[in-house]
């Protein structure tokens, strides 16, 4: 028998030592399919969770898109407020910086992830660069989403305050609010303008929203009086004309409010 050999590998009773996986592997484990199949698991045991989460909790359907009212805010779902937000830092020019340029750096970072760093130690303490960037990444994108939520909610509120004060300003005429609520001579050409194109500031029933209730405007202002209000308009709130430029079709939304004299 030479040195070099193990004389338990001559006895067939002797206890082999079977070496450890971290002896066999050297601490590292192939990609595929033992490291990928794991993620699988994981993201398969999430997905059907989040399944029977949403068919546990129905979520129900907002109120109909009314695309003439124009005091609607749009905002993005909730994981993307923070992506909302951020574009705002990037005015004029800069958003392609900010919508292009940045989210393309970032995912080029997370692909070259595995070249970059190439430390095999798992315990955050003992890698603070990457700690500290994923610490940081969490706080900024909690942070933005916070301040886009926040900034959000102000401008709703900001939108039902200014359409609630100028439902009651900005006439020449003394307005008294009418407890009727039903439109008059809905068959006259005008009454289909104002539809189509007033009605998203002053409400599909004149009942205001960002400009003011126009319901009993005919007690108190005739035609005459009215095409040269709605011709000038209330810069910048209300553009001139209410953005017809036709004298006509004017006259027409003029004729037609006249009419409306609830009570």
């Amino acid at each position: 028998m030479s040195s070099s050999e193990d004389p338990r590998e001559k006895l067939s009773d002797a206890p082999r030592h079977r070496r450890t996986y971290r002896e066999l592997h050297d601490g590292r484990e192939p990609f595929f399919p033992n490291f990928l199949l794991k993620e699988w698991i994981i993201g398969a045991m999430f997905i059907v969770g989040f399944l029977i989460w949403v068919l546990l909790n129905k979520v129900g359907l907002g109120s109909i898109a009314n695309p003439n009212d124009s005091s609607y805010i749009p905002v993005p779902d909730w994981y993307f407020l923070f992506l909302y937000q951020a574009l705002k830092y990037y005015p004029g020019n800069g958003e392609v910086f900010g919508a292009f340029l940045v989210p393309v750096i970032v995912t080029l970072l997370l692909i070259f992830l595995p070249w970059i760093d190439w430390s095999k130690n798992r315990r955050p303490f003992k890698r603070p660069l990457a700690t500290a960037s994923m610490v940081l990444v969490i706080i900024m994108m909690s942070w933005l989403t916070a301040e886009a939520w926040a900034q959000h909610q102000a401008e709703v509120g900001g939108s039902a305050a200014g359409g609630s004060s100028s439902s009651t300003s900005g006439l020449p005429f003394a307005v008294q609010h009418p407890t009727s609520t039903a439109l008059m001579a809905t068959s006259m050409p005008g009454y289909q303008l104002f539809e189509n194109t007033c009605a998203g500031c002053h409400g599909q029933n004149l009942e205001g929203s960002v400009g003011p209730e126009l319901r009993g405007i005919g007690n108190v202002a005739s035609s005459s009086q009215l095409l040269p209000v709605i011709t000038k308009g209330f810069p910048p709130n209300m553009p001139p004309g209410g953005g017809l430029t036709n004298k006509s079709q004017l006259q027409q939304i003029a004729d037609w409010l006249s009419q409306q004299k609830q009570k």
